[in-house]
């Protein structure tokens, strides 16, 4: 494995963790602090940082 190669998946792996972790945060946040209703469009944002972080880290464990 190159030297270019293993940055790139150093950095793709901060990445997905950091998305996955923000992902996760914003959904704790809004299920825990939240009292009114939420439209669901406001839900999607969390959901949506949490599977690109989870479909980062997906990627780059299933292909060595």
């Amino acid at each position: 494995m190159t030297q270019r190669t293993r940055t790139r998946k150093a950095i793709s792996i901060i990445l997905g963790l950091t998305l996955a972790g923000a992902g996760l945060l914003g959904f704790g946040y809004m299920q825990f602090h939240v009292v009114e209703p939420i439209s669901i469009k406001l839900w999607l944002i969390p959901i949506t940082i949490l599977a690109a972080g989870v479909a980062i880290l997906w990627d780059d464990f299933k292909n060595p």
